[in-house]
C-alpha cells in the first residue's frame, strides 16, 4: 500500500471535496479521485458518501481518519527527530588527513573548534593511504590532490609549501649549500618505497639521487628526529619545521614547491550542521593561514 492513497483520502477528508484537496496537493481533481477509488476497491469498503455539498466520511472512513492522523504525527515526530540530529552542533565527525598535516596543522585547529562546540567528538584518521569518502570511511577528508568523483563535494582551500631543510649542526660539519648544485655533496631523508602516490614523495628526485637518500620512512615525526640527529637534509612542508632555530631553510629563492590543498566531504553530509560547521570554520582557518601554510613567514 502506497502512502500517497492516504495522503489523498487525508486531504479530501480535510477539504471536503475533490477539487480542494487536487489544489491542495497541486494535482488534478481525476488524480484525487482515482487515488480514492484505488483505496476504496483495496480497502473494501467506502470511506466517504458523495453528497451535493461535498464528501462526507463514512463510519469506517473516520476511524481509518483517526488511525492515519497519529500515523502521520508520528512520521512527522521521526522527520523533526531526525531532522533536528542532522542540524544539531553535537555528534562525532570522522576526519582523514596525512599524518604530518593532521598532526601538526589540523589537530590544534580541531581543539579550537571543540572550544566552541563541546559537544561535537572527533575521529581523526592520520594515514599516507586515502580512505574513501564514497564508502563513507571518513566525513571529511583534507587532500593534496583532486579526486574528481562526482559523489563528493569540496574545495581547493589553499596551498601547502614546501622547502628544503636541515639541522644546523650538520650544516656545521658538512657546509650549508650555496646552490642547487652543491646538494650533491649532501645526504638526504625521504618517504619510504611505495609511497609515490603522494603528489610530493617523489619530488626529492629532482635533487638527490636514491643512493643520496640515506634514510626513509613514513612518518613525519621520524623525519624530523632524522634531521636533528644529523642524518641529512630533507624536503618538507613549512608547516611541520621545528621554529626552535635548530632546523634551518635552505636556498628559499631556487627550492620553493606549492601543492594544492583540498577539503572534500560526500555530497550527502554538506548540509548536516556539525559538517556544514566544521566545513566553514577549516575554511576560515586556511584563509588566515595562507602565509604561514607557504612558508612566507620563512622568507628572509
Amino acid at each position: 500500500m502506497s502512502w500517497d492513497h492516504y495522503r489523498y483520502f487525508l486531504a479530501v477528508a480535510e477539504t471536503g471535496s475533490l477539487s480542494a484537496a487536487a489544489r491542495q496537493l497541486s494535482v488534478s481533481q481525476p488524480t484525487v479521485g482515482r487515488q480514492i477509488a484505488e483505496l476504496e476497491k483495496r480497502l473494501g469498503t467506502r470511506l466517504f458518501e458523495r453528497a451535493s455539498h461535498g464528501y462526507l466520511l463514512t463510519l469506517a472512513g473516520q476511524q481509518i481518519r483517526d488511525k492515519i492522523k497519529a500515523i502521520e504525527a508520528d512520521l512527522d515526530g521521526v522527520e523533526q527527530a531526525i531532522s533536528g540530529l542532522d542540524n544539531s552542533l553535537s555528534g562525532t565527525i570522522r576526519i582523514s588527513a596525512t599524518e604530518g598535516f593532521g598532526s601538526y596543522w589540523l589537530t590544534p585547529k580541531l581543539g579550537l573548534f571543540q572550544r566552541r562546540h563541546p559537544n561535537i567528538r572527533f575521529e581523526l584518521m592520520l594515514d599516507i593511504s586515502v580512505v574513501d569518502l564514497r564508502r563513507r570511511e571518513a566525513d571529511i577528508a583534507l587532500r593534496l590532490a583532486n579526486p574528481r568523483v562526482s559523489d563528493l563535494i569540496g574545495r581547493q582551500v589553499g596551498q601547502t609549501g614546501f622547502g628544503l631543510y636541515g639541522a644546523q649542526a650538520y650544516l656545521d660539519k658538512h657546509g650549508q649549500p650555496k646552490s642547487v648544485s652543491d646538494l650533491a655533496n649532501h645526504d638526504f631523508i625521504g618517504w619510504k618505497s611505495g609511497q609515490d602516490r603522494l603528489p610530493f614523495s617523489n619530488a626529492l628526485e629532482k635533487y638527490a639521487t636514491p643512493e643520496m637518500i640515506k634514510f626513509r620512512c613514513d612518518t613525519v615525526a621520524a623525519q624530523i628526529a632524522a634531521v636533528r640527529s644529523g642524518m641529512g637534509l630533507f624536503l618538507a612542508p613549512h608547516y611541520l619545521v621545528p621554529r626552535d632555530g635548530e632546523v634551518v631553510r635552505l636556498l628559499p629563492s631556487e627550492i620553493q614547491l606549492n601543492f594544492d590543498i583540498w577539503l572534500l566531504t560526500h555530497r550527502d553530509l554538506v548540509n548536516v550542521g556539525r559538517v556544514r560547521a566544521l566545513l566553514d570554520f577549516l575554511y576560515e582557518q586556511f584563509r588566515n593561514d595562507r602565509d604561514f601554510l607557504l612558508g612566507e613567514d620563512l622568507r628572509p
